[in-house]
């Protein structure tokens, strides 16, 4: 299966630096520069005021606001604090005043390189004295005046009794996960009240779990299942919970891979119940020895096993859904795990089958190879009941983070990153390499210093569709950095691909406008190629007019030069 990815549209852009940077000195200011052809461009970052009230609208002082992710015209993503985020910033953690009242920072831009403006915020309002929420999403430019607050809720301090062999074990010895983000983020607030018991700071009302660890002199020696609970507003909750030694478990990929195996590793999660809940959870990985054997060191007692894994030139097959998962998938699109239970005499092998080789060659405007150029996949596995992440990319051991006892638990210091970047190749001289995908619609980008895929739809990707037994072929025409931004299509993606913007559900909300983004969607869907230059020309002509009817003259405008680029195209290739 051989495919071309080309241009489809070229756009030129002009950098401007921002008015408000430039007549605010009061901004913070990083100055970043975007390429050769294009000049600086100014990071600011902005503020916003956020009040934190409890349940009878009095002011809660002393709350922790934290953002954790922004929202622009290409999506919804995790802000990092490691210092490769593409915001180049960092969040910043707020206290709320006697007021209630928390300054909030956050980018201008989402993508300093891509000019793509921050167009939400979404942050983790967090008070010992209170239930942690953890998922409140502000649209932005956000008035305080008319915004709602943020209500906290007042929930139940839970006490666990750790026991051993039915007596007591001391408090100090055990560390815990429990099903609120605190666990990770800040184990410090659980803490001993007596010789037998420690207490959990305030939890939601009803369902919650615990899982225990005992911890001597380093080592994890004991470990409890995942304990749930039902927490109630009268009386105090406690509970008794057993730990039991820890007892590794081994497993072996299954014999269909040829020995010696190379690069392997497996990754392996709890498994929640069908529960509309948040709960405990524990995840690690192992590597594989060349024979394809691995241990699991440290486990939950008696939980059962998510089990994913890779090596060169094998996957695990995708998973069946376990009785646990309510109305699964029926086909399932998503790669998926597979459970084993040790404790029911489950025999811990990952069945596997092999990828699919993609010969990709990358090639310049002038059609000339270029060499080093990472192309890049990032197929996803879907977590039963959970969430999900590259295929075997984060290696992350739980046993390592659940020892910190009193401070925070950094994630990005416990990842692994010795085996790389699982689906990632380098172009040779010829501009060629070979990515191996699994099987099914797969997407590429090529993340280079001085070339990028042209922007298509406001995004910088193509998708190839993965046959088993199939060798497929692609060649990736990219342009040189700074040619076009994704900036540009956000007022597109804010209508066309889920109306995100104030501004894009203001000019959906118009009938005829929705009508025309309907249009533009069945004209995308039925388009055989769709960088078809009289396709493009069609579908930019309907969002010019939808623009046009919104009153949006300038960016009605410029959708129309986009599809006059495209009957140009449409002529010049006439005979």
């Amino acid at each position: 299966m051989k495919t071309s990815i080309g241009f489809g549209l070229t756009i030129c852009v002009a950098v401007a630096i921002s008015s408000a940077a430039a007549q605010d000195p009061a901004k913070d200011l990083a100055f970043s520069v975007l390429g050769d052809s294009t000049g600086p461009v100014f990071q600011t970052t902005e503020s916003l005021q956020l009040r934190v009230v409890n349940e009878a609208g009095d002011p809660v002082a002393g709350a922790r606001v934290t953002p954790w992710a922004l929202r622009s015209g290409q999506g919804h993503g995790r802000w990092t604090d490691s210092g490769k985020d593409r915001s180049e910033t960092k969040p910043e953690t707020s206290q709320t005043d006697e007021d209630g009242i928390a300054i909030v920072k956050y980018p201008m831009f989402r993508n300093v390189a891509e000019q793509t403006k921050t167009i939400g915020v979404s942050v983790r309002v967090d008070h010992r004295d209170y239930v942690l929420e953890g998922a409140i999403h502000l649209d932005l430019p956000h008035d305080p005046n008319t915004a709602d607050p943020v209500v906290l809720k007042r929930g139940a301090d839970l006490f666990v009794r750790p026991l051993i062999d039915g007596q007591p074990a001391d408090p100090k010895l055990i560390v815990a996960n429990w099903s609120d983000s605190r666990s990770w983020r800040d184990p410090g607030v659980m803490e001993a009240v007596d010789s037998e018991t420690l207490r959990f700071p305030s939890l939601e009302l009803g369902d919650a779990s615990v899982l225990l660890m005992r911890v001597d002199d380093d080592q994890i020696t004991h470990a409890s299942r995942i304990v749930d609970v039902n927490l109630k507003a009268d009386g105090r909750n406690e509970i008794a919970v057993e730990l039991k030694p820890v007892v590794p478990i081994k497993g072996q990929l299954d014999p269909s891979v040829p020995r010696p195996i190379r690069n392997g590793r497996v990754v392996y999660w709890t498994l929640d119940p069908s529960v509309g809940h948040d709960r405990a959870g524990f995840v690690s990985w192992s590597p594989v020895s060349q024979n394809g054997d691995f241990v699991i060191p440290v486990w939950p007692t008696g939980e059962a096993i998510q089990l994913a894994g890779i090596c060169n030139g094998y996957i695990g097959e995708s998973g069946e859904a376990p009785p646990e998962v309510a109305n699964p998938r029926n086909p399932d699109p998503y790669l998926r795990a597979q459970v084993i239970r040790p404790d029911q005499g489950d025999p811990v092998v990952l069945t596997m089958e092999p990828l699919v080789p993609c010969d990709i060659t990358v090639v310049d405007e002038l059609e000339q190879p270029v060499k080093g150029a990472k192309v890049g996949s990032w197929p996803n596995i879907q977590w039963w009941n959970n969430g999900s992440q590259v295929y075997c990319d984060t290696l992350l051991r739980g046993e390592d983070m659940i020892r910190v006892r009193d401070h925070q638990r950094d994630y990005e210091a416990f990842v692994n990153e010795d085996y790389g970047f699982p689906f990632e190749i380098q172009t040779d001289r010829d501009g060629a390499g070979t990515l191996m995908l699994p099987k099914g619609s797969q997407s590429l980008t090529v993340k280079d210093d001085r070339y990028e895929l042209p922007a298509f739809l406001g995004r910088r990707y193509t998708k190839i569709e993965m046959v088993p037994g199939e060798r497929s072929e692609i060649t990736l025409t990219v342009q040189r950095k700074g040619t076009d931004r994704l900036g540009e299509w956000d007022k597109l993606a804010g209508v066309v691909f889920g109306c995100s913007t104030r501004e894009g559900r203001r000019i959906c909300a118009l009938p005829e406008v929705r009508k025309k983004m309907d249009e533009f969607a069945k004209t995308f869907r039925e388009g055989k190629n769709q960088k078809d230059p009289k396709l493009l020309a069609e579908a930019y002509t309907i969002v010019a007019d939808a623009f046009a009817t919104a009153g949006d003259l300038n960016e009605s405008t410029k959708w129309r030069k986009k599809a006059a680029e495209q009957k140009r195209m449409i002529s010049a290739d006439a005979p």
